[in-house]
């Protein structure tokens, strides 16, 4: 469904970060109430959200600032938004530099403010952290006022990012939410993961704990989260100019707590732990990580976490609970809530592993997003070899089929055929690349083309693109990935065009006295709401489906 279908009386909204842990959240609650416009690096099916209702999925990179503003095109043709969330950021648990902290969380929510200005929105709300907050000194809490001044990268890109929203010129509210470690009914926060399967398990290190075991930070339910998000937007009116709101309960819970709960709830009785002194952990810690890290198989217990043993993050998070009229869930609380985390931990053991061990790889990483960009940078090069390749092939076969094409016409197919190919590379979504060839290959038929003809075709695409990625290896992407992105989807395509070709009673055939003219672009409904849909999807460098809507009508 698109948008133009939709209730213009819902308010719009606009979600970076849509793909993430929270942003999920947030859609499966505001279906229904808000038109969705969602932005992620990556797409709604390789992300495994399903489709909804009064929602448009754009694949996007917020560092890329050209391809937002365009998205604000988009978004003002489509009725406009009233809100912005803006959960998108990368984290990592290194606790290294890394380049990315600078891109994305600082210059991409640069580019997000001005996304925000574009569309003249109301209410920007930004997805801040508690951990970016020095731990305080006893008898002190972080509370509203208190500064992001932790000094690891993390904490100095979400300081440079709040810096930025407070002083940007929009004359929008700005709510800056400081989330407190977020958690769900399946965990899918790695370091309660980490500590769930070592202290539930028979392994020789199930009942150590770093210290007194007193190292503590608070902890939110997702769903608790996800009502506090829907209040800061319900009471925007309300709200001052710009504010700080701790996402957190007052309270925090230690690792000794979580144990104390973790083990009576698997086994009926809590286990006694043994502490090992900071003085004997963190050389043990050092090494570990030194002798796992050269397997290639690093621990997530890591050398810089050794600082925080026995240390409390204590959050007074009254005011937010206060303005807002919003509290956290008792029943929510981990440490009661770890009895549903253990109970589906063992009634559905796979699936709680596949959700909590989903690598954290970033989309500037993937092997997919690698071998996109590449293509993309190369794509006026290809389309002409492709267009080469296939006038030489014509030469030399016993057909001719497509002498009958011309240059510009053919170069244009070419261009649509590769624009569809590198959308599903991204996405990892083949069903674009099937329905095409079966409407390519409809209109072949009808236009009198041999199936071998149609599949040279094809296959020129197909040994260009791997010649192209083959031939300046990038460490990242493989033979095997050149054959699972490329070689596979254009294989699917020729099974496609073959089924078509061959299915009996399938006329394609005009009435007589009609020759088709293989030089005017079909106008087909289908290929139109086709090449729409991956615009939508990728907004980069769509030149030649605009040129191919523009001749189809």
């Amino acid at each position: 469904m698109t948008l133009e279908h939709y209730d213009r009386s819902l308010p719009g909204l606009v979600v970076t970060g849509a793909s993430g842990f929270v942003g999920r959240h947030v859609l499966e609650a505001a279906n229904g109430k808000f038109r969705l416009f969602c932005l992620a690096r990556r797409s709604q099916f390789e992300a495994g959200i399903p489709r909804m209702e009064h929602q448009r999925w754009t694949q996007v990179d917020i560092a890329h600032r050209g391809a937002l503003l365009d998205v604000a095109r988009c978004i003002n043709e489509h009725g406009g938004a009233t809100t912005l969330l803006h959960l998108a950021g990368f984290y990592d648990f290194t606790y290294k530099p890394n380049a990315e902290y600078e891109r994305t969380n600082v210059r991409g929510t640069e580019n997000v403010l001005d996304l925000a200005a574009a569309l003249g929105v109301k209410h920007f709300i930004y997805s801040s952290s508690l951990a970016a907050c020095r731990f305080p000194r006893d008898g002190e809490s972080i509370t509203e006022d208190t500064p992001p001044d932790a000094d690891f990268p993390y904490a100095a890109s979400k300081r440079a990012a709040e810096d930025l929203i407070r002083e940007h010129p929009g004359p929008f509210t700005r709510s800056v939410l400081r989330f407190a470690a977020l958690y769900s009914d399946w965990c899918e926060y790695p370091p309660v993961y980490a500590f769930l399967r070592t202290w539930l398990s028979s392994s020789w290190n199930a009942s150590m704990l770093g210290g007194r075991g007193r190292s503590a930070v608070p902890y939110l339910h997702i769903k608790d989260l996800i009502a506090l998000i829907l209040r800061v937007i319900e009471r925007a009116d309300d709200l001052p100019r710009f504010a700080v709101y701790n996402a957190s309960p007052s309270h925090t819970t230690s690792h000794l707590d979580m144990y104390k709960a973790a083990t009576r709830f698997l086994f009926g009785a809590e286990r006694r732990a043994f502490h090992i002194p900071r003085i004997m952990a963190v050389p043990f810690i050092a090494f570990r990580q030194l002798f796992m890290d050269a397997l290639g198989a690093p621990p997530f217990e890591r050398l810089w976490m050794m600082r925080y043993i026995d240390r409390e993050l204590r959050v007074d998070a009254s005011r937010t609970q206060r303005v807002l009229e919003w509290a956290p869930t008792p029943r929510y609380d981990l440490t009661r809530r770890l009895l549903i985390l253990i109970e589906n931990m063992k009634s559905q053991p796979e699936l709680w592993r596949q959700r909590n061990e989903a690598a954290f790889v970033h989309a500037a990483r993937r092997p997919n997003f690698i071998l996109y960009n590449r293509l993309r940078r190369r794509r006026d090069v290809i389309v002409n070899e492709v267009v080469g390749e296939i006038r030489a092939r014509q030469a030399r076969a016993t057909r001719h089929d497509y002498d009958r094409m011309t240059d510009d016409t053919l170069r244009l197919y070419v261009a649509l055929s590769f624009e569809i190919l590198v959308t599903a590379i991204r996405t990892r979504d083949r069903m674009p690349v099937r329905h095409y060839a079966r409407l390519l290959a409809r209109d072949r038929k009808r236009q009198g083309f041999d199936f071998a003809q149609v599949c040279m075709a094809v296959d020129a695409l197909r040994e260009v693109m791997r010649e192209h990625m083959l031939r300046e290896p990038h460490p990242s992407v493989t033979a095997a990935h050149v054959h699972e992105f490329i070689d596979l989807n254009l294989q699917l395509a020729i099974d496609e065009i073959e089924e078509c070709f061959t299915q009996d009673g399938l006329s394609f055939d005009l009435p007589e006295g009609v020759t088709p003219n293989i030089n005017v672009m079909c106008c087909d409904n289908e290929i139109l709401k086709l090449v729409e849909e991956l615009r939508d999807l990728c907004q980069d460098s769509w030149e030649v489906a605009e040129m191919f809507g523009r001749i189809s009508r």
